[in-house]
């Protein structure tokens, strides 16, 4: 069984519920169900791969495909991009993620940004039912293109063999004061269940390593890591703008990095996390709290997915409260029924 975000239960009730709160970063997409994701990214003009890569098995259907352009701009915020993907042009299709002003700056009109399209149809009819082999869907060009740092293809496909899980896509910009995000469970979960995964993937734009441009995220109140951000899916270090961008996905580990080290190459942190290594978890757990800052205000952070093999929804910025449970929405409903009946009775 699968829904997407705003789904009501036939009781009337909305058993799994969406809270958006003030926050810059918002939930894009949500999956539920049998299936997994694929996310590759690849930097701008200055880049030296141009391609992004996504990996479907046999016997998927794809879902959700979504394009994003990470953008800088030394002229107020980042106009709409045109970016050819694979032979097909994007441009008006855009969405603004939103764009803000890095602090402290010495050019008045710098802005980071990025944008988002749905390419879907694109990518669903090129994988088709999807293929062992993995398939390479080209960047043409960009423009702006001295602007562009890079591009990033997440996509989300459903499979009857693969495991029950929740996938969501958030994104927007990096807020100075930082973002959160909180996925709350249907049921308490047990991550020493063999399979368990919670895995967690950042889009970063602008970052530039070593060079103490860095984000740090943490998990349910622990630090995971104070090196996020690079240029690994970009341009090696030295070569300059055009090419500074990074994503948690294809040739990417999830092991986890050294909290709290300090990033001294583009691949001390890869962006990639399986919480499920560490002790972020604990059995009976029913809310997963993920908070991101960019200390150094010099880069971006536009994407933030979410990938966990438990059935649950997410709820976006600080105000965030943990959701009922659907058995305890029922017993409630159950205990008022009963109570009513005992009034009627008694009169």
């Amino acid at each position: 069984m699968k829904w997407k975000i705003g789904l009501i239960a036939s009781l009337g009730l909305s058993l799994v519920s969406i809270s958006e709160a003030s926050a810059s970063l918002s939930t894009s997409y949500q999956f539920n169900g049998t299936g997994n994701w694929t996310i590759d990214g690849t930097g701008g003009t200055n880049a030296v791969t141009r391609n992004l890569e996504v990996s479907i098995p046999e016997g998927s259907t794809v879902e959700k495909a979504f394009l994003y352009s990470s953008m800088w701009s030394t002229s107020g915020p980042p106009v709409m991009p045109t970016v050819v993907l694979d032979g097909i042009t994007y441009s008006t299709e855009f969405n603004n993620l939103g764009a803000f002003q890095p602090l402290p700056t010495t050019v008045p009109n710098f802005y980071l940004g990025a944008w988002r399209t749905d390419v879907t149809p694109q990518v669903a009819t090129k994988v088709g039912g999807g293929s062992a082999s993995p398939f390479s869907f080209s960047v043409d060009s960009e423009t702006p293109d001295t602007n562009v740092d890079g591009e990033v293809l997440a996509v989300i496909y459903s499979n009857p063999l693969e495991q029950e899980r929740t996938i969501a896509f958030l994104d927007g910009f990096s807020e100075t004061t930082g973002d959160s995000a909180t996925v709350n469970f249907a049921e308490p979960i047990d991550p020493t269940v063999a399979g368990f995964e919670a895995l967690l993937s950042l889009g970063i734009g602008f970052g530039f390593q070593p060079g103490g441009q860095v984000s740090q995220v943490d998990i349910n109140g622990d630090r995971l890591t104070s090196s996020a951000g690079g240029q690994d899916d970009g341009i090696p270090f030295g070569v300059g703008n055009g090419g500074l961008i990074t994503v948690g996905g294809t040739g990417d580990s999830p092991s986890l990095p050294d909290p709290f080290a300090s990033a001294t190459s583009i691949r001390t942190d890869d962006e990639y996390y399986d919480l499920a290594l560490g002790s972020f978890l604990s059995a009976g757990d029913t809310a997963l709290l993920v908070e991101t800052l960019n200390p150094s205000n010099d880069d971006n952070i536009f994407f933030l997915g979410l990938n966990i093999t438990a059935e649950g929804d997410v709820c976006v910025g600080p105000e965030c409260e943990k959701v009922p449970e659907p058995s305890s929405i029922l017993g409630l409903l159950t205990f008022g029924i009963l109570g009513a009946g005992v009034k009627l009775k008694k009169k």
